[in-house]
């Protein structure tokens, strides 16, 4: 015993070490919540920034990619010479391909393209990409540009019934991304595509724009909707079948003046 009856201050203020041992558990645990809490929000905060960053990198890229698109000036096309491969080859697709030798460059000298910022140019390769299994394996494709940029694919094929007196075909025509072109500018553009693929005049003409006009709302809606993120879903896709009167009318008309000059 101490003075005053007192027990001395050490033995008074002891606390069994069992107790320092749970509050050491104690304190272990706030602390690893701190540290899960403090990672957690760092990588929220490191998925907020790539996020941002990532749109802000498209929004550049877009930006981008439509200055280059709108400046300058068309292509000079360097068209391929494509040749049919394989030992199974119609009647129809022979007739077709040896017509339509000369489509890209009548297309780009034809004055409502001449005189705009699109251009066809034509590939070697045969093989068509964009159509189903009811077509043809083979046919005439073309890389679109407009200006010095590509933009999309032109692919024309024959029908079974193709013959010079009724050159029937059918083509299919991508523009990927339209946003950063207008789309009165691509609405000509496919307006002058399908009056080469058809007759100019009549259902079949009013068939294929009806086909276009629709393709570019659709497109358009997508865009809208869909903002940086815009996906395929928002590509101009239109399926033409015409008779290709216009185009046959102009080809024969050069062959005719090629062979009196």
């Amino acid at each position: 015993m101490g003075l005053g009856g007192l027990e001395p201050a050490t033995r008074r203020l002891s606390v069994p070490a069992g107790k320092f041992r749970i509050r050491r558990a104690r304190d272990g645990r706030r602390k690893d919540w701190h540290s899960a809490a403090n990672r957690a929000v760092a990588g929220l905060w490191a998925c907020y920034y790539y996020r941002y960053s990532s749109l802000e990198r498209k929004s550049a890229r877009s930006e981008q990619q439509e200055a280059s698109i709108l400046s300058g000036l068309p292509i000079d096309p360097k068209h391929a010479n494509p040749k049919l491969k394989g030992w199974r080859i119609s009647d129809s697709l022979r007739h077709f391909f040896a017509d339509f030798g000369r489509f890209g460059v009548i297309a780009n000298e034809w004055p409502p393209i001449k005189d705009s910022s699109w251009r066809l140019q034509e590939l070697k390769d045969t093989k068509l990409r964009t159509f189903n299994n009811d077509v043809p394996k083979q046919g005439r494709r073309y890389d679109v540009f407009y200006n010095r940029q590509r933009v999309g694919s032109l692919e024309i094929a024959d029908t079974s019934d193709y013959t010079i007196e009724e050159p029937r075909v059918i083509a299919n025509l991508v523009i990927r991304d339209p946003r950063p072109i207008s789309f009165d500018d691509i609405s000509r553009f496919l307006t002058s595509v399908a009056t080469l693929l058809s007759a100019r005049t009549g259902d079949e003409y009013a068939e294929a724009r009806r086909k276009a006009e629709t393709a570019l709302t659709r497109a358009h809606r997508a865009s809208r909707i869909k903002g940086l993120d815009a996906s395929p879903e928002g590509a101009v896709e239109v399926l033409f079948l015409g008779s290709a009167a216009t185009y046959i009318k102009l080809w024969k008309r050069q062959r005719k003046d090629h062979r009196t000059a």
